[in-house]
């Protein structure tokens, strides 16, 4: 049925102005004492109208009850209505549980609501919005037909993200609403007024479409690299995981949980990442959690949950898993210890009162509800195994657990008070929080919905031109050192591209559909195979595999994350070849990043967002959420606790050109260029100077600041100056941090200063210091980040130039004159010869150059002193 039903009653009071007023979303100006009239909707109820308002008859008595007045504060409405409650109300309440997989026109759900009294549900399948919508209206006539007619409150998954497969029965849907890049790739754009449009954006297409609480996000910091769970992550960025948090909770939910909201459910509390060797916590082999290193809990892995709770998050999920206390520092206050020599009870999160409330509640301050995990009661019921049914319900409540997610037989909880395990009374705190999540969502007033305009809002292209723009923003290039990206129409015109997706065996499939894509563009000519091609584009998309043996969980490219290897090697000997990664774990790259020509990282995003900025149409501006380690010995060694910038070893890879695939690392099509001499004389001083490439098509808004990092050898050179080459671009500081490190900052002064159009911006003046016989002396400038005048930050590759340091010949220290000083030098190393072990030192004196110093080389020398 459509909102139109012949049971609808709808009363709209006083005007659509008045229903955008009731919005949380909007500050009203109403007073406290005169609240605006809600919209009331009603398909079965009657409606009361008392001193010219209106309610809903709830309970059909005829009479206005304090739960039904919308007038009084919500914790009287609460209050009220728990005490018409009958036990089996409220154990129903207490349970979260999926839909029916089986629903005979409404029987199932009639059996869940009017018999088990269960009004939260987990909507797990994929219907449009309209149909998501017609069917929830349906569902809350079921509701409201009860004896209180409390509402249902419809839970999903995140919908908005690109996915190929649904595992864990984490994100069941996609496609139907606006579709953005996956978790990773909003943190890869690093923007978070965009993040929170997604949150607004997705905000009206699910309440419109009758859902009103999502399972999410899941802030949890990534530090063990072989997670299984990293693809719906933020990644290891703590404070930028904080940052999405606190957007994401004031997206949906707004200032506070409103008639307009969707009530977030962040997860996994405290943490799910810090797993031993990634091992899976659904199963008991990858029950625990480690934290080996001392103070991790609180420096890496609580900060974005303390950010959703400050943002005031409706409630948190509790994560499986158990703490080790054997394989964990210290990480909390030595008064918050489950006992003097136990830090952690060891038992689930839903069970756990030292995590859940003492930790969380307590220490943290958050005030709304606990949500378990799906099946704490059965499946990971870990370390109280031997405990009943009943005995499970009531552990678990008063360690401050609220609602038991896909648990759909309340019996054990009415058997748990009637055994005297639990007292009625102490349900009263978690019906409570559920209860005003409801009133405050405004489901008691207007449950339903308008399926036309659910279906109109997750149709919009206004919407989808965001979410398309999040996406490629996401795109992040590793490497480009080589200038194969972007593929402009110039250089297609003589490109004959081979085109490949790994991707295990769907490899065939997800290949035919990337060059059909790619056949929509004229420009780009693809060939069937490698021989007719003088270019290449790969595609990787692995997939981590845990062992049959449960020893580990592999994330080394290779045929068990569905990668042919010796295959992409090959391809990248045969032709210059861009490598694309879809970063979703931080993989083991080791063996095929170094053939490639130029190297991207994708999130899960559409291959129209990739071809946009392998073309040049889009700037690439992402930057790597995540790690990637080095190889596979630093993914063995990794504290599984930490983030993959914080290890205490080189645990990142670093390319040929000496980036480091780091958490916030990301270059751009602007380049850098460090031009100048290619040889130097010894004691002289000479100038190298540094420029910008590309810049008007990569920097938007102009660069106004810049920060380099310039290295040398400081027993070949000396730092002596750098100083501008452009009116209004002035050096702000010139710092040597360390022996042959000086960091660079320039400011261009004033909008008419900004550098908009390429060239050289800075003179770097050295001078040399040594010997010809030494290795050629290399200037580089690395770490360069430029930002723009909306505060943008674009790092770029490093750039090096190589010298030759001459010297007068027999002028051996290079004072400019020979003398005997230049003389002593070879009678200090007469009889040296090449094969001698210190032969570097002294090759110099050898001024002939025939592997020996000797007699020859002191008279070449005594002729020439002046």
């Amino acid at each position: 049925m459509t909102i139109s039903s012949k049971h609808f009653k709808k009363v709209l009071l006083s005007s659509l102005v008045t229903s955008v007023l009731s919005s949380s979303f909007v500050v009203s100006n109403a007073k406290a004492a005169d609240p605006v009239q809600p919209v009331i909707s009603s398909h079965f109820k009657s409606i009361l109208t008392i001193d010219g308002k209106q309610f809903k008859d709830l309970n059909g008595n005829t009479s206005l009850d304090p739960y039904e007045d919308w007038r009084l504060p919500t914790n009287q409405r609460v209050a009220d209505l728990i005490t018409r409650m009958t036990l089996a109300d409220k154990a129903g309440l207490m349970q979260i549980t999926s839909l029916p997989t089986v629903l005979e026109g409404t029987t199932g759900l009639k059996d869940f609501v009017n018999n088990r009294r269960i009004h939260y549900l987990i909507i797990r399948d994929n219907p449009s919005a309209f149909d998501l919508a017609t069917r929830a209206n349906t569902y809350q006539e079921v509701a409201e037909a009860t004896s209180l007619g409390i509402p249902l409150v419809l839970t999903s998954n995140p919908r908005n993200y690109v996915i190929e497969d649904a595992e864990f029965g984490k994100i069941e849907a996609s496609g139907k609403f606006s579709t953005w890049p996956g978790p990773l790739g909003l943190a890869a754009t690093g923007d978070l007024p965009l993040i929170r449009d997604f949150a607004e954006i997705a905000r009206k297409e699910w309440r419109a479409s009758g859902i009103q609480k999502m399972y999410g996000p899941q802030v949890e910091v990534v530090t063990e690299p072989r997670w299984r769970r990293i693809n719906e992550s933020f990644g290891e960025g703590t404070e930028l995981n904080a940052g999405i948090a606190r957007e994401l909770v004031l997206g949906f939910q707004g200032q506070k949980v409103g008639s307009d909201s969707v009530a977030l459910t962040a997860k996994h509390f405290p943490g799910d990442g810090p797993l031993i060797r990634g091992l899976d916590p659904h199963r008991e082999i990858g029950r625990w959690t480690q934290y080996p290193t001392a103070g991790s809990l609180f420096k890496y892995q609580l900060p974005p949950f303390q950010a959703a709770v400050d943002a005031g998050v409706s409630s948190i999920m509790s994560f499986y898993n158990s703490p080790s206390n054997s394989l964990s520092a210290d990480q909390l206050p030595k008064e918050m210890w489950y006992s003097e020599t136990q830090q952690f009870e060891e038992v689930a999160g839903a069970y756990n009162k030292g995590i859940i409330t003492d930790l969380l509640r307590t220490k943290m301050g958050f005030t709304g509800y606990v949500n378990t995990d799906s099946g704490p009661l059965t499946s990971t019921d870990y370390g109280v195994h031997d405990l009943t049914i009943e005995q499970k319900f009531a552990k678990a409540i008063k360690a401050g657990a609220s609602i038991f997610s896909d648990n759909n037989n309340p019996s054990g909880l009415i058997n748990a008070v009637n055994q005297g395990l639990i007292e009625q009374q102490d349900l009263t705190p978690s019906l409570t929080h559920l209860l005003t999540e409801m009133f405050n969502l405004g489901l008691f007033e207007n449950p339903y919905t308008n399926p036309t305009e659910a279906q109109a809002i997750a149709s919009s292209p206004v919407s989808q031109a965001r979410a398309d723009e999040a996406q490629r923003k996401s795109v992040t290039l590793l490497r480009n050192n080589k200038g194969l990206l972007p593929l402009t129409d110039v250089n297609l015109a003589t490109t004959k591209l081979y085109v490949e997706v790994f991707n295990g065996s769907k490899s065939a499939d997800q290949t035919a559909a990337l060059k059909d894509l790619i056949a929509n563009d004229p420009s780009v000519k693809v060939v069937g195979t490698l021989a007719e091609a003088n270019a290449a584009l790969l595609w990787l998309r692995p997939k981590a595999y845990e062992y049959p043996d449960d020893s580990t969980v592999e994330i080394q490219l290779g045929t068990l994350t569905g990668i042919d290897v010796d295959k992409v090697k090959a391809i990248e000997a045969a032709v210059p070849t861009a490598l694309v990664v879809n970063m979703t774990n931080p993989w083991v790259i080791n063996e095929v990043e170094p053939g490639a020509a130029a190297v991207v990282a994708t999130y899960n995003i559409k291959g129209d967002a990739l071809l946009d900025v392998l073309r040049g149409r889009f700037n690439p501006t992402g930057h790597l959420p995540i790690t990637v380690p080095a190889n596979q010995d630093a993914v063995e060694k990794n504290a599984s606790d930490v983030p993959g910038y914080a290890e205490k070893f080189h645990y990142a890879y670093t390319n040929a050109v000496g980036d480091d695939y780091t958490f916030g690392f990301g270059l751009s099509y602007a380049s850098a260029s460090l031009t100048g001499n290619t040889s130097a004389p010894l004691g002289s001083t000479f100038s190298l100077n540094y420029g910008l490439n590309n810049i008007s098509k990569s920097v938007t808004h102009g660069v106004y600041a810049q920060d380099l990092t310039l290295s040398f050898d400081p027993t070949q050179l000396e730092f002596v100056n750098a100083q501008s080459l452009k009116t209004g671009l002035s050096v702000v500081s010139k710092n040597v941090t360390e022996p042959g490190k000086v960091r660079i900052l320039l400011a261009s002064l004033g909008s008419s200063n900004a550098i908009n159009a390429d060239g050289n911006l800075l003179s770097i003046q050295f001078k040399a210091k040594s010997a010809a016989q030494t290795p050629p002396a290399v200037v580089s400038l690395a770490k360069i980040v430029l930002s723009d005048g909306k505060g943008n930050a674009t790092q770029l590759g490093q750039v090096s130039q190589s010298l030759t340091i001459s010297y007068t010949k027999y002028d051996l220290n290079g004072d400019g004159i020979v003398t005997i000083s230049d003389l002593g030098l070879v009678a200090s190393a007469y009889g040296k010869k090449s094969s001698s072990a210190d032969w570097a030192q002294f090759k110099l004196a050898d001024v002939n150059n025939d592997g020996f110093v000797d007699i020859v080389d002191l008279a070449s020398v005594a002729q020439t002193i002046n």
